[in-house]
């Protein structure tokens, strides 16, 4: 009896301390997570400098195997993608300011003739709308003129947030050495081997993933400027423009610019906004039976399903900016599972549970298909840049 008194003492003692410590644990739990929501925008801009800073390694590498050290190599990939970013610039911007202001000024008389064509339309189907449904439409189209108005704001902002990223991922060009060996600290020493291939597998699938968006952006806003002129589609240089930057938002974006050039189309004529659609079902085919498959399912190896999944739930959770990141998050994702899970969960069932060094083992067996796969991926995506002289 008495050493069963003692133990209920001994557990009344420590209830109150494990009670303590359970609620230490969840008010730091909530305080991170409030810390990670304040400077949310912060990692945003920091995550989206370390793809950036993947994309670029590659050809930083190849000059570095030139000879060239590592900063001067860093400079003169910056140099000339800013030099190629401000040719493009020189070159468009001043027939898309022209073609905005026209927008601008143009767009009630625009909207007036949208709505006199819809209810045209309307009309030989013996659709009464009563204006209700089209001037809805209309009213939402009509606050085009406000956001043309803050145009100048969002380009100032867009470039501060561009500026910052853009320096951000050469600094962590240029102290990638460092901190790799920082990071590997927290790393044992067994485990290191493996914990520097799955960061140089993440780097190389992030950088093919960057490279092969920015082609679909290219493709997407070349071919919609090139056919919307052939069409005779007015502003169709904005609308390129805007189908190039709305490509960078999964799912959503192209949707957004293709009912943006119909709608424009069909201000000319019907016969122009048929002649629109069919461009747009031309280019989204292309888009999603070619180009997706190649960068989803070759490069990152990733079933558009599970991209899919994984930005409905990146909108969920941060609108457009959680969806832009949760392809590469998945990528990452993906290459944990792959390398470090798989390798684990098969060590348990072949050695009846090896551990972590069961699992170090299996995944070093792995290494050489592994670094095989990554050579691949980084030849695929970047035309043979990593490849050694």
């Amino acid at each position: 009896m008495s050493s069963d008194r003692e133990l209920d003492q001994r557990v009344l003692r420590l209830v109150p301390s494990i009670a303590f410590r359970a609620a230490v644990v969840v008010l730091l739990v909530a305080w991170a997570a409030w810390l990670v929501y304040m400077v949310r925008e912060v990692l945003v801009i920091a995550f989206l400098a370390l793809i950036i800073a993947a994309a670029i390694h590659a050809p930083v590498a190849a000059l570095q195997r030139r000879g060239l050290p590592r900063i001067a190599a860093v400079v003169a990939v910056y140099a000339a993608l800013i030099g190629a970013v401000g040719l493009m610039l020189a070159i468009i911007v001043p027939p898309l300011i022209s073609e905005a202001r026209e927008l601008a000024d143009d767009l009630p008389l625009l909207l007036d003739e949208l709505r006199a064509r819809a209810d045209a339309f309307l009309a030989q189907f013996g659709l009464a709308t009563g204006g209700s449904v089209v001037d809805t439409i209309l009213g939402q189209l009509g606050s085009l003129g406000g956001v043309l108005t803050r145009i100048p704001g969002i380009v100032v902002g867009f470039l501060t947030a561009l500026s910052m990223i853009t320096f951000l991922s050469a600094l962590i060009l240029l102290e990638r050495e460092r901190g790799h060996d920082w990071a590997m600290r927290f790393v044992a020493p067994a485990d290191r081997p493996l914990a520097a291939r799955l960061l140089r597998k993440v780097a190389t699938r992030l950088g093919a993933y960057v490279r092969g968006q920015l082609l679909i952006m290219t493709v997407t806003g070349t071919g919609s400027w090139l056919g919307l002129t052939l069409i005779g589609v007015p502003f169709a240089l904005p609308l390129g423009i805007f189908a190039f930057l709305t490509e960078a938002i999964p799912i959503a974006g192209p949707i957004i610019a293709g009912v943006a050039m119909i709608i424009v189309a069909f201000i000319e004529s019907p016969v122009q906004a048929l002649a629109t659609l069919v461009l747009v079902i031309i280019i989204q085919q292309t888009e999603g039976l070619v180009l997706v498959p190649v960068i989803q399912g070759r490069l990152i190896s990733i079933s558009p399903a599970v991209a899919l999944l994984a930005v409905l739930a990146g909108s969920a959770i941060g609108d457009i900016p959680g969806a832009i990141l949760a392809i590469p998050i998945v990528a990452i994702l993906t290459v944990v599972i792959d390398d470090v899970v798989i390798p684990w969960r098969q060590a348990q069932l072949d050695g009846g549970g090896g551990g972590s060094g069961g699992a170090a083992a299996v995944a070093a067996q792995e290494a050489e298909a592994s670094d095989a796969e990554a050579s691949s991926i980084a030849e695929s995506s970047s035309g043979g840049g990593d490849a050694p002289d």
